[in-house]
Formats: C-alpha cells, structure tokens, sequence
C-alpha cells in the first residue's frame, strides 16, 4: 500500500476474498534475461495496475447455458458465511442502498450471470471490495495481461462515481475450450487508476515533423550498429537516464528539452502532467491548465490510422449494469490500433515465422515512405535510410526461441510532458498483444508485441483486426497506491 499523499482511490474489503496486490516488472524472475535487461515498455506493463488477486480459489461451473460460482476448500463455509454477514452491514452502514440494485444483485451470492440479448453468458463475479476514486479519477478493470488465466477474458469496465462506494466486481467469460469446472486462482484482473479529460486530435505528419524527426535520430546508424551484437538499451537512457532525467512530480520518465528531437520538454515542465503553453517547441500539445483537457497527437505516417475513441458508459453505485457518462467534458479518450497489413504467423518451438500478404505490405510501405519523403525531402530520407526501413517493414521478429515479434504501427502517439501511453493488448485465436507502457512524451512509437500461443499451426491476423488500446495515463497515477477504508464499527 502506498503512503496517503500517493494513493488516489479507497478500498473497502468486506469478505477477504480478495486482495490488491503489485507485480514485479520481471514476473518474479520469470521474462527473459534480454528483456530484463532493455524492454522497459515490457516491464511496466508487467507491473501495471494492481493486480486483483484471489486469496482463496474459486470454481466456475457451465451449466444449460449459465456459469456458476462458489468458493471452494477449507475456506468455502466461512467465505459463504460472510458474504450473508457483509451485506447488512454494507447497508446498515450507508455503502449500499437497501434494496437497491447492487443490494440485489450481491445478495443472490457471490456471483451470477448475465447475457446480452443472445449472446453468450458473461460471469460477474464480486470481488469482496469496495472502491471509491478520488475526484478527477476513474478506475479502470480490465484483464491480467502478460500473466493471465487464458480460459477466460474480462470485460473492460471503468469505475467513475467519486462519490459513493462501488462493489469491485470483474465481468469474465469463459473460454470454449475450457473444462466445463474451471478452478480460478490467482491474479484474475487488473485495477488501475486514470485520468478523464484527454483530447487527442488526428493530423498528418506534414503537421508535426518534430515526430519524424525523433524516429530517425533515435533509429540512427549506431542504433542499428550496436544492435547487431548487443542490447543498446537507448530507451531506457531516452527516458530515465543521460537524455532523460526529469526532477519533479512527472518523475523519472520525463525528458530535458532537446532529448527526443524537437519534441522534447523543458526540465520542471511536466509538473502533475502539465506544461506552459510552448515550452514543447514545434506542435506543442501541453496541457490547457488543471481544467482543461490534456491534448494528445496522433501523427499518421501511412495506411491503416489508428481510430479515435470514448469511453461512453461507466460503472456507478446506482447498480452493477454500466450507464452512459454524463459528465461533460471530463472525457476518457483512446486509441484502437488495428491490423494494416493480413498475416500468417508460425511457431515451431525455435523459428517464429511470419507470412504478410506482399502486396499489402509493399502498399502500406510505399504510402510511409512517401509522406517521409514530402515531409523532409530526398536527402533526408537516406541520410536516414535504416530508421525508415525498420518503420516501413511493419514486422520485426524476436530471436530464435522466442514466441514474439513486433508490428509497428504507421502512426505515432505525442502525449504531453508527464504522460505516458497504456498500451493494452487485444487477444486473438493463438495469440495474445502484450500490455506494456510507453513514455509517449519523448519516444512517439506504439509497437504491437505478439506473443503466439499456438505451436505448429499458424495464427491469422486479418486486415482490420484490432490490435492495441492506447491509452494516455499521466506516470503520477502509474506509481499511484489507495488508502484502506474501514467499517464504521471495525
């Protein structure tokens, strides 16, 4: 738990089911030794959020169409017995509203089921919390990510009533191929805190060549030189070390001006996550003032833009079934990434090969090269030949061994000074996108981080496919912990 001045939600635990708990960056020694060593993207992902953690196991059943859910072991009679106890005191207290429609829906048991018209039965299952944000805060629940239950996915939801208390609970489905009695243990979600009040507008890159200009100088000649050998770790000193050191509340992610080309910020800019109108240079996209939105840039470079979303409905204390967002410009904008290029790829357990559909690649490719070209000339583009060819390629793969390979994205994310990028993974059939964190205020990329699951028979990837969730998050709320409410008689 972190200390009080850093926590920005509250948590009430009612059942002692379950628990909130932070990863390591490494897995507990579990990603490989070269990731350790250079991905910081990775790592933050890994550590991302709070983990909600099952203290005691759960069993789900598929029954005629329903899914059902009771604690099991040694513990089963005393979890049951307190679920009857918590929820008069929730309402004897003023958490719950009596008879409400959280009261209703929690007092049929520790989970139940619910569809959407004829879709198929989703789990909603209470994790025994209670939370509450701050204001100016929402909470985010979404799936456990890079270590996760694969037999089931949770529904993303977001939590944005300051007011009141709302019952935790985490929406899942389960998987096809799942037994029909599944056991859950462990990590089954992810709480997070974000920031409402982000507006992120569209523009070519003609419109901030301050973004090409940062690609090429980071994928220099010696970057690819030092490559072939060795990890350059060049993010991790772009960010956090020579050519990033930031004092203040932004934190060790900040940048010093000039550090990532002409879209660096001065140091003590970053603040809470905003800046003095100008201090970025060139397309500045500071922050409008604590009442204003953060404004955020997506730069296109090629086919396949990412799309521009929001957050329509929230969770609230009024019930467990979402409601639309009525809160004006306190918005919650993201970005889909969505596949450009159709793909094949095979894992054997050594090579992980990947098969693009040729023309579409050599399409998407020729598109990038020539909005370089319009922007900054012949000359530029090969004095800097590698740094586009590494864009234009679309896949990278991992080395021999490795289940992983990276598409990147032909546009670039620009948040302001203090704000990074969650970019979470959408999973297909065979493959999941990894979740990792980004210092988009220095380092524009948002690269899609495969990792196939399926051995020997190959994943596809259509065209249109959605691949990430990026989301603007100020790294004042990465580090950010909760405080420990109590019932008023404890």
């Amino acid at each position: 738990m972190a200390a009080a001045g850093d926590a920005c939600f509250e948590v009430l635990d009612a059942l002692g089911l379950c628990r909130l708990t932070r990863r390591t960056g490494d897995l507990d020694g579990a990603v490989p030794l070269r990731v350790a060593k250079a991905c910081v993207p990775l790592l933050e992902g890994n550590a991302f959020g709070h983990q909600i953690t099952l203290a005691r196991p759960i069993e789900v059943q598929r029954r005629l169409g329903s899914l059902r859910a009771e604690p099991v072991g040694e513990h089963r009679e005393a979890l049951l017995r307190a679920h009857r106890a918590a929820l008069p005191r929730l309402v004897s207290q003023g958490f719950l509203a009596l008879d409400g429609a959280w009261h209703r829906a929690l007092r049929g048991g520790l989970a139940w089921t619910c569809r959407t018209g004829l879709g198929r039965p989703r789990l909603r299952l209470w994790t025994g919390l209670l939370v509450r944000p701050d204001p100016g805060v929402w909470l985010r629940v979404a799936g456990a990510a890079n270590r996760r239950n694969v037999l089931i996915e949770v529904s993303e939801a977001y939590l944005a009533d300051e007011r009141a208390f709302v019952p935790l609970v985490v929406e899942l489905r389960v998987r096809d191929e799942a037994p029909q009695t599944l056991r859950l243990e462990g990590e089954i979600g992810c709480l997070a805190p974000v920031r409402p009040g982000v507006r992120i507008e569209a523009c070519a890159l003609a419109d901030a060549p301050e973004v090409g200009r940062a690609h090429a100088e980071f994928y220099d000649a010696r970057y690819f030189a030092v490559k072939k050998g060795e990890v350059t770790r060049k993010y991790r000193r772009l960010v956090g070390g020579e050519a990033g050191a930031r004092k203040g509340r932004a934190g060790e992610g900040g940048a010093r001006e000039g550090d990532a080309g002409e879209g660096g910020a001065r140091e003590g800019d970053a603040g809470e996550g905003s800046a003095r109108a100008g201090d970025a240079g060139e397309g500045s996209d500071a922050v409008e003032g604590s009442a204003g939105p953060a404004r955020v840039r997506l730069v296109v470079a090629g086919p396949g833009a990412p799309e521009i979303a929001e957050v329509t409905e929230v969770t609230t204390a009024a019930g467990p079934d979402p409601v639309p967002w009525r809160g004006g410009a306190r918005r919650l904008a993201s970005l889909v990434v969505r596949n450009a290029v159709p793909f094949r790829a095979t894992f054997d357990g050594h090579t992980l090969a990947v098969a693009p559909e040729a023309p579409r690649l050599a399409e998407g490719a020729a598109a990038v090269e020539r909005a370089f070209v319009r922007v900054f000339g012949e000359e530029f583009i090969a004095a800097n030949r590698g740094a586009l060819w590494y864009l234009t390629k679309y896949f990278t793969p991992h080395p021999p061994g490795e289940p992983h390979f990276f598409v990147k994205p032909w546009a670039f994310t620009r948040t302001p000074p203090g704000w990074s990028s969650l970019l979470d993974g959408i999973h297909g059939e065979g493959y999941d996108v990894m979740r990792g964190v980004v210092a988009t205020d220095v380092f524009f990329a948002t690269p899609a981080v495969f990792h196939v699951r399926r051995l020997g028979a190959p994943i596809e990837v259509p065209e249109g496919a959605p691949l990430l969730r990026v989301l603007p998050i100020p790294r004042d709320l990465l580090r950010a912990g909760f405080r420990e409410a109590r019932f008023l008689d404890a």
